[in-house]
């Protein structure tokens, strides 16, 4: 389950990175979208949750010592409401500090 957002995030980093993309080339960074497009057995976008916007200001408050994103935010609601979701891939590792609701493992490389 990939986030709209990280999916738009991902592609930012990507193009403003100049050792991926050059200044008048995006279309290594869009190679990001090509490949979620291309693999749904893989990657299932999905929009923001319910009331996601204020929810994650709720956990960035909560969470005042930890380093989220409001994206990071964001998967992790993404993450939690779904009790399917059983592990969190992700290379920020700060994650794990959130409480899910439910069992769910935060796997970094």
């Amino acid at each position: 389950m990939v986030p709209e957002v990280v999916a738009g995030e991902a592609f930012t980093k990507l193009r403003y990175d100049r050792r991926v993309s050059g200044r008048r080339d995006a279309r290594p960074a869009l190679a990001v979208f090509s490949l979620l497009a291309t693999n749904p057995e893989v990657f299932e976008i999905r929009g923001m949750p319910d009331g996601s916007r204020l929810r994650a200001v709720e956990v960035l408050a909560k969470y005042l010592d930890q380093n989220f994103s409001w994206v990071d935010a964001v998967v992790l609601l993404s993450a939690d409401d779904d009790r399917r979701v059983q592990t969190l891939w992700t290379v920020d590792s700060s994650l794990s500090a959130y409480r899910f609701s439910h069992h769910l493992a935060v796997s970094t490389p």
